[in-house]
């Protein structure tokens, strides 16, 4: 297994190891001259960790974003129905048996369908022009990304800023047109929420995709996005900014199916 430097607290000015837990799943990206340093853990939750790495100046880029999947990524509730229609289209029937028993090779494999729907999906939308961070490289279980924020810390969610009216009109602009050209691209990202939209230099960024749904071939899409709508709807509300769902989304949706997006 390769050695590489471990993980260093300080995004900005780190110059010595401050703890000797390693990564093993970043080495690749050590190994290709992704990275150099593995600066701070960001945040680990129940399905990944992301960490913010020190770029290799062959990236042109300060740092970068490491999202490492855990071996049984994808939650039990993420493979309902409502988020699995449409992925079994490229799966055996015995996997789709495994998947749905929640065996140890049903998780495994579903894990590894996570990693690739979030990857394919960051690349899709970034060259459809899609607010999302956009991706370098895939390895495994995880992905390498843009990093959004500084050497301060990461970007905020959107959560957690506070807006005046006019901000929230603009946001909520720039957040509607991502949502619409996501639509445009088939997908409807399926919990959508503030907590999964970071907010940088003014603008809005939407993260964590791999449970998006394609619209052709989910019959759960139109109702996910109607909720997608309602979450953002709720929180723009508390800046004063009324939307109409029902309108919004039955245009949307019609928009769509008409081919007009």
């Amino acid at each position: 297994m390769s050695q590489h430097p471990a993980v260093s607290n300080d995004l900005d000015t780190a110059t010595h190891v401050q703890t000797t837990i390693g990564v093993p799943e970043l080495d690749p990206f050590f190994d290709r001259g992704l990275i150099t340093r593995i600066h701070a853990k960001l945040m680990s939750g129940k399905e990944a960790t992301v960490y913010c790495c020190r770029a290799h100046p062959a990236t042109r880029r300060r740092f970068l974003a490491a999202k490492v999947y855990r071996k049984h990524a994808a939650s039990a509730h993420k493979w309902a129905p409502e988020y699995f229609q449409g992925r079994e289209r490229v799966l055996k029937e015995r996997t789709i048996r495994a998947i749905r028993a929640h065996s140890a090779f049903g998780k495994t494999v579903a894990a590894g369908l996570w990693v690739d729907a979030e990857y394919s999906n960051l690349c899709r939308l970034a060259s459809a022009g899609a607010s999302t961070p956009v991706p370098v490289a895939r390895a495994g279980r995880a992905i390498l990304m843009e990093f959004v924020g500084n050497g301060a810390g990461p970007a905020p969610h959107l959560d957690g800023v506070s807006l005046d009216r006019a901000s929230a009109e603009r946001l909520w602009g720039q957040i509607f047109g991502d949502v619409k050209l996501m639509l445009r691209e088939h997908l409807v990202h399926g919990d959508l929420s503030p907590f999964n939209i970071l907010v940088w230099d003014g603008d809005a960024r939407i993260i964590d995709l791999p449970q998006a749904v394609d619209a052709r071939f989910n019959n759960a899409a139109p109702r996910l996005l109607e909720r997608d709508l309602r979450n953002l709807a709720t929180f723009f509300g508390r800046s004063g900014l009324e939307v109409d769902v029902p309108r919004t989304f039955v245009d949307l949706w019609t928009r769509y199916q008409r081919g007009e997006l």
